[in-house]
């Protein structure tokens, strides 16, 4: 199993025991473990893993609220996968939109002082790579 599958697996797991007798999920404990799961994950990165997570969440949770959603959908969980991926420095990160890469660079460029420099680097690169900057 590799990380992101594993990172995929936590979530699922999260989600799994926030579920109430009658199945139905408690989204804000939910997302809030999910967030905390990234940031733990990504500890070596400065403040970027909640600047990704605070966007995650903007973005494509609260949309799927909005429309009514009672559970977080695969296409949701796979954006945060992506961006996983994206700080792993793995190629998983086809989901992600133009918009997503602009959001992600924008974040890298704002925490950029503060970042290893080996990691900016292959961050930088990857951003590149995906005409982001």
């Amino acid at each position: 199993m590799d990380v992101i599958q594993k990172f995929f697996s936590d979530i699922e797991k999260i989600k799994k025991h926030n579920r109430d007798s009658s199945g139905k999920l408690n989204m804000s404990a939910v997302v809030s473990q999910i967030e905390n799961l990234f940031e733990t994950n990504n500890r070596g990165f400065c403040d970027l893993p909640h600047t990704l997570v605070e966007y995650w969440e903007k973005k494509y949770v609260n949309a799927e609220l909005d429309g009514g959603a009672e559970d977080l959908s695969r296409e949701c969980i796979d954006k945060l996968c992506a961006m996983q991926a994206f700080l792993n420095n793995d190629d998983e990160t086809d989901c992600l939109t133009d918009e997503d890469w602009r959001e992600m660079a924008d974040a890298v460029n704002y925490e950029a002082e503060d970042l290893d420099m080996d990691i900016l680097s292959q961050m930088m690169s990857t951003l590149v790579e995906k005409q982001a900057l």
